[in-house]
């Protein structure tokens, strides 16, 4: 199967149905995309399926920033960019 241009329904603009891309649809059963990968992205960031964020003040910095989970009370709870950097000194310590 050659690579498929398809245009999104929803910015109009044209995508790659890939080789490999059609593969996995036909394995699974499921249609081609009507959506390039960014709006495809978007619409599963936003649908009724899409996690549940809360917002927090980190407590390193202070930063006001959301986190895929609810935070508990008298734990530490830190914003993205935070945790990135003490994971990587604890990674490297």
């Amino acid at each position: 199967m050659p690579d498929v241009e398809m245009t999104c329904v929803q910015c109009k603009e044209v995508f790659a149905f890939t080789e490999k891309e059609q593969e996995i649809f036909y394995e699974r059963n499921m249609m081609p995309p009507q959506r390039c990968m960014k709006c495809r992205s978007k619409k599963a960031a936003t649908g009724e399926n899409a996690p549940t964020r809360f917002e927090i003040v980190c407590d390193h910095c202070g930063k006001h920033d959301t986190v895929p989970f609810q935070p508990k009370v008298g734990r530490p709870v830190l914003c993205k960019e935070c945790y990135q950097a003490n994971k990587s000194r604890v990674r490297f310590a």
